[in-house]
């Protein structure tokens, strides 16, 4: 069976919970085990908040980060996976919380697809024209073919309609900072050497979809790596939720540093507003990071 027809199957299908609901409560009405109804009845309430409430909440974590050689402050959101599970409407709710914050610039860290199907990626991202903020991009490995089509130049032709500057392998002077983005690094497109040939006494902010991209990095090349892909664990069953985490080098999600060969980086990890898999977050809500970067 067609992979995609699995999902949405499965994203529709799971409608039939409730009128399920409706029968086990009709069920423990009658004498006898009701121990077990109750306990039918609590996993299917666990399943509705985590199929149906919490993909759809929208919370704002604050971080300061000291240390970075310079004072801004950015959104960081990541995952959005627009496609089968999330419509441009979550993008649309996206676009007007970041718009009221007092942020100077929204950095979004790839995946911003999940296997739209053929669908206008004009039209589907349309909502990021409405940003009040510049908005700064990188494309992860669902935008570029590890898994799904290669939908690399369609949807940077999209985002840059609406605005949307693209950073992947490019040195930006954003106010007092440098910023440069690396490509995905399951495309093998995150190769980080053109920061090593741009030195500068400005501070750097690095870009990239997946944190295992910090391996590409010395310490020298950047104060701070910002980058998504993990989600977090997704369903975020404590001790389990790690076995979920696409991660080489074990990144969760919030800051960590990264010892790596060629020094320790430092790295901020979020957690996304989007689902693959399973159309599903628990314990986890979509999350837009702001980051008040400070010297």
């Amino acid at each position: 069976m067609d992979k995609l027809l699995v999902k949405q199957c499965l994203f529709h299908g799971s409608w039939l919970v409730f009128p399920f609901i409706a029968w086990l409560l009709w069920r423990m009405r009658r004498p006898g085990r009701r121990w077990l109804g109750a306990a039918v009845l609590a996993a299917c309430l666990v399943f509705v908040w985590a199929r149906f409430v919490e993909p759809q909440l929208i919370v704002e974590k604050q971080t300061t980060l000291a240390g970075i050689g310079a004072r801004t402050d950015v959104a960081l959101v990541s995952d959005i996976h627009l496609g089968v599970y999330k419509r441009d409407s979550f993008l649309q709710r996206l676009v007007a919380r970041t718009n009221a914050l007092p942020v100077d610039a929204i950095v979004i860290a790839g995946d911003l697809t999940y296997e739209p199907d053929g669908e206008s990626l004009a039209a589907l991202f349309a909502p990021l024209a409405q940003s009040r903020h510049p908005v700064y991009a990188v494309l992860g490995n669902h935008d570029q073919q590890a898994p799904g089509p290669d939908i690399d130049h369609e949807l940077r032709a999209a985002l840059q309609s609406h605005g949307v500057q693209i950073i992947e392998g490019r040195i930006h002077d954003i106010g007092p900072l440098r910023w440069a983005g690396l490509g995905d690094r399951w495309a093998g497109k995150d190769d980080a050497s053109f920061l090593e040939k741009s030195p500068s006494p400005q501070p750097t902010i690095v870009v990239a979809h997946n944190p295992d991209s910090a391996w590409e990095l010395s310490a020298g090349d950047a104060r701070l790596l910002l980058a998504g892909h993990t989600h977090g664990g997704q369903i975020r069953i404590p001790w389990l939720y790690r076995k979920a985490i696409p991660s080489e080098y074990g990144f969760d999600r919030g800051e960590e540093f990264a010892d790596t060969p060629r020094g320790r980086i430092r790295v901020f990890t979020t957690a996304g507003v989007g689902e693959v898999g399973l159309p599903m977050r628990l314990f986890n809500p979509p999350t837009i990071d702001v980051l008040h970067l400070r010297p």
